[in-house]
């Protein structure tokens, strides 16, 4: 059991509050290998969602959709997966902060104070990544804190789910 000061068993627990400051501190950047290991889920998880949609498409549409898709030039079949990345990322960490991917490698995505981003910046992620070989700006960042385009632009990091204790001053 947990005594408090005086020696009282039901006496609540100590603990500081931590400033802002003190708190974005205690924020563990996610590493590179787990930030690429949770892109790679997350787009299998968006080739997954777009095959489930066509499917989807076929069995209400018909034979015309398979038709449709199969005539479609390069660029529109770039812009629809374009567009399926900005759907999928704008909803996924404007709601819950995390995707699949970030759920399955135990990280999520925080505004630069650690506090949870909205849709705003989650939008703004989401449009950073279709800029061409935006994908490496996380490979040629720093070791200690991997950001890439799609983190600094918006002022986003990618952390462990879990801080590190603080320790109560």
């Amino acid at each position: 059991m947990n005594a408090g000061a005086e020696g009282n068993p039901y006496e609540s627990p100590a603990s500081s509050i931590l400033d802002p400051a003190v708190a974005a501190a205690t924020l563990i950047p996610a590493t590179k290998l787990r930030r690429f290991i949770h892109w790679l889920i997350d787009r299998c998880m968006v080739v997954g969602l777009l095959f489930l949609a066509m499917v989807g498409a076929g069995i209400v549409g018909g034979e015309a959709v398979f038709e449709w898709v199969e005539t479609l030039a390069w660029w529109q079949d770039q812009l629809i997966g374009l567009a399926a990345i900005v759907l999928y990322y704008t909803a996924m960490e404007g709601l819950t902060g995390t995707t699949i991917g970030k759920l399955l490698t135990g990280t999520r995505v925080v505004d630069e104070s650690g506090d949870r981003i909205g849709f705003r910046q989650a939008l703004l992620r989401s449009l950073s990544r279709v800029v061409p070989f935006e994908a490496f700006s996380v490979l040629l960042a720093e070791d200690e804190d991997p950001r890439g385009w799609h983190d600094r632009w918006p002022r986003t990091r990618v952390v462990l789910r879990r801080r590190a204790t603080a320790v109560p001053a």
